[in-house]
């Protein structure tokens, strides 16, 4: 099949979160005997000379990103397009080159499907249908369902105006009906999509995340051996549900944690960490950058806990997986867990009461033999998840009859 990719951020090997899963998409679909064309935003310096893809695909475009745009300039654009403002501002935010090069692509090759991946991309499959021959697939990838992440921020208290929620629902379900497939990484996100718009229930895909089961994977020594206390977030914080996680565990959680465990240090690291995160640092709180995947899996197997108070946002926590790959136990809330199904108690602890949270790991850095019988029970059930086999289902999806 010849597959064209429009993923918002750049797929580089080194990358963590969300694109590193669509770089295994391409790669393991290009092992298959898949062509594949990717048209990306490029972002950095890095993203413009990376070349991590090119021996999976036939073509790499890369468009300059555009950044954020002003005030004046996004006005606008959203009186010329009418779309969500977030739409248009941002990671994947809209970008005039880039549809020119998707719609001189389309005029110049015939592909036999075409994937967005993001629900932000699918503006471009939407803008454009008319130019998507009928025997091509048409798929927006969504990896997070944006009108129930704002729901929920309202429901958390943040002002968000009932009229911004419903121009959101408006536009992204307009998408998502002008496309002939939607792929979401979790039961559940299937689940609310359905129950905002029932008409779209045959058109919905599960497609799980993945995990490099080769490369995350645990080290020879563990550092239990010198019982360290080691609790760790790990996020890209230009993405707000992560610092909203960090705020949660410091708000919530550290003040009993640190009176039961004096000597428990906490790590948030990530990309982009901002301000109010940079603030909170102390002799017992680390917030630093950190992005690729070298020093990410070494972070892994340096700390004793992963914790995933995560409250807002919809998708599939991908560091969930690398962390059990590398057999560190995790505490997390409910939503944190969408598409894992995990039984509490077996290589994880799932908990949406802070006091019960906190108790899971203190009850963790208190007992090294617990620690170890979870990372293994967790490391097992990553197994599952390797790239390998949500590649496989990708591509029964991909060769169903329209």
């Amino acid at each position: 099949m010849n597959i064209l990719f429009l993923p918002k951020l750049l797929p580089r090997a080194d990358i963590i979160g969300g694109p590193i899963l669509i770089y295994h998409r391409i790669k393991n679909l290009s092992a298959m005997g898949h062509k594949i064309t990717l048209i990306a935003p490029a972002y950095t310096d890095v993203d413009r000379t990376d070349k991590s893809l090119e021996p999976f695909c036939e073509r790499v475009i890369k468009v300059n990103s555009v950044g954020e745009r002003s005030e004046a300039e996004l006005d606008a654009l959203y009186k010329r397009l009418k779309r969500p403002r977030n739409f248009l501002t941002g990671d994947g935010g809209y970008n005039e080159k880039l549809e020119a090069a998707f719609t001189f692509v389309l005029k110049e090759a015939h592909f036999d499907v075409i994937i967005a991946e993001y629900s932000m991309m699918g503006q471009y499959i939407e803008a454009n249908r008319s130019l998507i021959p009928s025997d091509t697939t048409a798929i927006i990838s969504m990896h997070e369902c944006y009108t129930k992440a704002f729901e929920l921020r309202a429901e958390k208290g943040e002002a968000i105006e009932e009229a911004t929620l419903k121009e959101l629902f408006n536009y992204e379900f307009k998408m998502y009906d002008a496309a002939d497939r939607i792929l979401t990484l979790t039961r559940e996100d299937g689940d609310i999509l359905i129950s905002h718009a029932p008409e779209l229930k045959d058109k919905i895909r599960v497609v799980p995340h993945g995990v490099d089961t080769r490369f995350y994977t645990p080290p020879e020594k563990r550092s239990w051996a010198r019982n360290t206390k080691k609790i760790l977030y790990l996020g890209n914080f230009m993405h707000y549900p992560n610092v909203d996680a960090v705020n949660n565990f410091i708000n919530h959680c550290w003040a009993r944690i640190l009176q039961e465990v004096p000597d428990a240090k906490f790590y948030a690291i990530g990309c982009n960490p901002p301000q109010e995160l940079l603030d909170l640092r102390s002799d017992n709180i680390t917030v630093q950058e950190g992005g690729t995947n070298e020093n990410v899996r070494q972070i892994y197997r340096d700390s004793d806990v992963l914790v995933a108070p995560i409250e807002l946002g919809t998708g599939f926590r991908g560091k969930l997986l690398e962390a059990m790959a590398c057999g560190l136990p995790v505490v997390a809330t409910r939503l944190a867990t969408f598409g894992i199904h995990p039984v509490n108690g077996r290589g994880m602890f799932i908990a949406d009461d802070y006091d019960a949270f906190s108790r899971y790991v203190i009850m963790l850095l208190n007992d090294v033999e617990l620690r170890k019988r979870t990372g293994m029970i967790a490391l097992t059930r990553a197994m599952k998840f390797d790239h390998k086999q949500a590649a496989e289902k990708l591509e029964r999806v991909l060769k169903e009859v329209k």
